[in-house]
């Protein structure tokens, strides 16, 4: 007998897609402006510096200055930590919802989990999702796989409140703090393989058992 989560799944297979039918051209438009209205509002100011700049300097200054400054941003580490989690959280934003999206984790109206908030974590990103009627945590946490692959994510883990079922915690899982970055090796691993090696050649090998006589020596001398 089939699973509640297989029904889902299967709900959500025969669901039709009623946001590719309905959506107007210019919601569309709205939706991804604003969407994107940080990378927007970048582009906007960098256009701005640029036109101010080139007429005081010239064309070719403003546009070697943000090449420096990015090159040095990623050559630095410490920058390059902030960049790398300045563009997680962007493509959590986006990817988080064109995988919802071609999982069909909608209403029967075609309506998707309302995107509240979304803040960078130590492993990654957490997401906050309010779940339209017709939309519960289950559905989500059944499409793991999917957004995990839509994140390009290690892991993702759902987790709903207990007092209200309709918000969603989403945490999107990219850096593993407790796993070693440089495994650094023991130097009696070097000498068994050396041992390993010497013995499978047929030559002597450098640890050999000790006899009875130094082992009645030191039992001697220790009384």
């Amino acid at each position: 007998m089939a699973s509640k989560s297989e029904w889902r799944a299967l709900s959500r297979a025969l669901r039709p897609n009623k946001r590719m039918h309905d959506s107007s051209g210019w919601g569309e438009l709205a939706g991804w402006a604003w969407r994107h209205l940080p990378e927007l509002l970048l582009l906007a100011g960098v256009a701005v510096v640029w036109r101010e700049m080139a007429g005081l300097v010239g064309w070719l200054v403003p546009l070697l200055l943000p090449a420096a400054a990015v090159a040095g941003g990623i050559a630095w580490a410490p920058s390059r930590r902030v960049l790398a989690v300045i563009v997680g959280w962007r493509l959590t934003r986006h990817r988080l919802r064109a995988g919802l999206v071609e999982a069909r984790v909608t209403s029967a109206s075609g309506r998707l989990p309302v995107y509240l908030a979304a803040w960078p974590t130590s492993v990654g990103e957490r997401v906050w999702l309010w779940c339209p009627p017709g939309v519960s945590a289950e559905d989500i946490e059944d499409e793991t796989d999917r957004l995990r692959a839509a994140c390009i994510a290690r892991e993702v883990r759902v987790n709903r409140d207990l007092r209200w079922s309709a918000l969603v915690t989403v945490d999107v899982i990219r850096r593993d703090t407790l796993s070693a970055r440089r495994v650094i090796p023991a130097p009696i691993t070097a000498h068994l393989a050396q041992d390993g090696q010497a013995g499978a050649a047929g030559g002597p090998s450098n640890t050999s058992k000790p006899s009875n006589n130094a082992v009645k020596e030191e039992v001697k001398t220790s009384e």
